[in-house]
């Protein structure tokens, strides 16, 4: 066997060992996995529903102090 053709068969051989532990090492994931972890975090950075409401009662609030001295 030439050297080349050693060589050759070396280079082939690691290329395929590392394309084995790469597919094999890679993280499973669903398909939707990447739109599930979009929605979430637009839910992180979403207001939540009871903030705005204690900031209206808030506001009703002083709403009713001015009111009352009337």
């Amino acid at each position: 066997m030439s050297p080349l053709a050693f060589l050759g068969l070396a280079a082939a051989i690691t290329l395929f060992g590392m394309l084995c532990l790469a597919i094999s090492g890679r993280k499973k994931t669903p398909w939707e996995s990447s739109i599930d972890s979009f929605r979430k975090h637009l839910d992180a950075i979403a207001p939540d529903d009871d903030v705005e409401d204690t900031k209206h009662e808030r506001l009703t609030d002083r709403d009713r102090r001015r009111s009352a001295g009337t």
